[in-house]
């Protein structure tokens, strides 16, 4: 943590020099002009897979993905089922993606999942690859997140984006149900939104809890790398 909050200090200061002093909400290209600072200053080293190092594209800038992770993005179909964070971000998640195929809905609970897969399954509508962003809107249990990734199927990728949901007390046992789910399944693969988003609050709106324009951007640049690294 201590990384992260050098990384967003040397942001500041970059905002500061190169652009007058005026002030502004860093964005993933302008932290990318620091990374290397803070690297050296702190003795990270990048690997050879680090996402931030982008390609030279608007998409490459805008989602700090790399010239392989978009033409990987691109070639891939993916079905979405999800809350209003997925509502939100289905829009840039479709930039990116090849082929997005989305149910999401305000207000949607986990237990809804089950009768859209039997849905999406009965039109041969489900992809290989299923992006699941479920678990704001109230606690789940074990069992019903067994059933939904055994619904779905072994054949299936799935990447569960897990909740950021500040001051409820089911965010913190949810993410233990999904992150346990991705350590029993092979074929579920957990996205940390919120070991991402926990130190931004300039990402989301005034309730915390939304992505803004800048958190839309950071979602996708999360949720990308880890499509491109399972899905198939």
């Amino acid at each position: 943590m201590k990384h992260q909050k050098l990384i967003y200090w040397l942001v500041g200061i970059f905002a500061v020099i190169f652009i007058g002093g005026a002030l502004i909400i860093p964005t993933p290209a302008i932290k990318q002009r620091v990374i290397t600072i803070g690297n050296f200053m702190t003795g990270h080293t990048q690997t050879k897979d680090d996402r931030r190092t982008v390609a030279n594209s608007k998409l490459g800038e805008k989602y700090q993905l790399s010239t392989t992770q978009i033409n990987t993005l691109k070639q891939l179909k993916v079905t979405g089922i999800g809350d209003s964070i997925m509502v939100r971000t289905t829009s840039n998640l479709k930039e990116v993606i090849g082929s997005f195929n989305v149910n999401a809905k305000i207000g949607r609970q986990v237990s809804a999942a089950p009768a859209i897969i039997t849905q999406l399954q009965a039109d041969h509508a489900m992809a290989k690859n299923v992006l699941i962003n479920l678990g704001t809107n109230g606690p789940t249990d074990a069992a019903t997140i067994d059933g939904i990734i055994d619904q779905i199927g072994a054949d299936h990728e799935i990447f569960w984006v897990n909740t950021r949901v500040p001051n409820k007390a089911w965010q913190d046992s949810n993410n233990r149900l999904i992150a346990t789910a991705a350590k029993k399944y092979p074929n579920v693969h957990l996205v940390d939104w919120l070991y991402v988003s926990q130190d931004n609050d300039n990402w989301f709106a005034d309730d915390n809890l939304h992505p803004n324009n800048l958190g839309d951007r950071e979602y996708v640049a999360t949720v990308g790398p880890v499509l491109t690294k399972y899905a198939k």
